[in-house]
């Protein structure tokens, strides 16, 4: 399998700016040019510039993405908002969302405070019925399945928002490591923590 490198360097020193989505698609459009189809794509993110949503953005711009299964630590409000869009879109079918209890467990330490990103971003998965399992998660992956018959698979070390740190994002077309992850997510699901109401259930 081949691997093209590409490092995010058109968008270095621009994160006082904001996170671009728009920007962010360009720069993997021109320096990796396709969607992968035998390759592996390395990318390093720098300075906040590339998100693990660039790239979901990048297959949906292209392709529908039929069923999407993401797991992170946290999942951040413009990044939950942005994949929204996608939905109401109809670029994005179907969801499922492994999160860390951190979420859940911030909220409950923070009652009546401004922040409550579990419980926005449950109203918004409800919303919009995705699924959100709820478990002592800390990996960082993303399975994308298409229309196009592809099975995108992204590994990475960035949680799905904003960060304007060095991140590493490995990005392959393989429906063989595709389905090896979703067995692993099988098993995640039935050790879930949470119900889909937000109630601890362990």
């Amino acid at each position: 399998m081949k691997t093209k490198e590409a490092h995010s360097r058109k968008l270095m020193g621009r994160y006082n700016k904001g996170f671009i989505l728009s920007a962010s698609v360009k720069v993997l459009e021109n320096e990796l040019g396709e969607l992968p189809k035998d390759e592996v794509y390395k990318v390093m993110g720098l300075a906040g510039g590339i998100s693990s949503l660039s790239f979901v953005k990048w297959v949906a711009n292209n392709e529908v993405i039929e069923e999407l299964t993401a797991s992170t630590l946290r999942i951040g409000e413009k990044h939950f908002n942005y994949l929204a869009q996608l939905a109401q879109s109809g670029q994005m079918k179907k969801a499922k969302f492994f999160v860390s209890t951190m979420m859940a467990d911030i909220d409950a330490k923070q009652k009546g405070q401004k922040y409550n990103y579990a419980k926005r971003f449950n109203e918004c998965a409800s919303k919009h019925n995705w699924e959100v399992i709820t478990i002592n998660n800390h990996s960082k992956i993303i399975l994308m399945k298409t229309d196009k018959g592809n099975y995108y698979v992204l590994e990475t070390s960035a949680n799905l928002n904003e960060n304007p740190k060095i991140e590493q994002f490995s990005f392959l077309n393989d429906k063989a490591l595709y389905e090896y992850y979703t067995e692993f997510f099988d098993l995640l699901e039935k050790n879930a923590l949470y119900d889909r109401q937000g109630n601890r259930i362990r």
